[in-house]
């Protein structure tokens, strides 16, 4: 199974933390570690209309990446790692892509027009923010919420990790289950 992980990251933490858990998966993959999923496609939040994710996730995952029958996906797999600049911005390497989930969601391609465009969506996210500043996460929240407002499913809580206390004690956790909760939710 496949798992695709989107970062906005303005200091190299978001970004980092994506890498290193896509790193863990496409490795795994080619040894005996048992993980639930097989592959990982990491890239910036911004690259989702390059890369013609939107497109992708209304169509139904192919059931050739999934290594047995058992293990069939009936949902694209999406993790979202994002922290929060400023006074509630996103970072410029996903700005286009919040921004883009602000607006309306379109109908979704090929589906019925009572369809939202990702109810072929399972997703998780993980915010990663300041308690020092006002709007604490912010990004990560709203990247959630859209998700969930444009048809997807939530597969694990959203967490919301803090550089004032230290993200460490929020991201390690998390990244324990979200795989698990990936593929429930798949």
């Amino acid at each position: 199974m496949k798992v695709y992980i989107l970062y906005g990251s303005a200091t190299g933490n978001a970004e980092y933390i994506a890498k290193d858990l896509a790193a863990s998966i496409n490795n795994a993959s080619s040894s005996a570690d048992a993980l639930p999923f097989t592959s990982a496609d990491c890239m910036e939040m911004n690259h989702f209309k390059r890369k013609k994710l939107l497109e992708t996730w209304s169509s139904p995952p192919d059931p050739s990446s999934s290594p047995t029958p058992s293990q069939i996906q009936n949902k694209h797999a999406v993790i979202a790692i994002c922290s929060t600049t400023g006074n509630g911005d996103a970072p410029e390497n996903a700005s286009r892509f919040l921004r883009f989930l602000k607006k309306p969601p379109p109908a979704a391609a090929g589906a019925s027009s009572s369809s939202p465009p990702l109810h072929r969506v399972a997703f998780a996210v993980l915010g990663l923010g300041d308690t020092n500043y006002d709007q604490f996460c912010a990004s990560g929240k709203a990247i959630d919420r859209k998700l969930a407002e444009w048809g997807g499913t939530r597969a694990v809580p959203l967490a919301c990790a803090d550089e004032a206390t230290g993200l460490e004690a929020t991201v390690e956790p998390w990244l324990e289950g979200v795989l698990g909760g990936l593929a429930a939710a798949c």
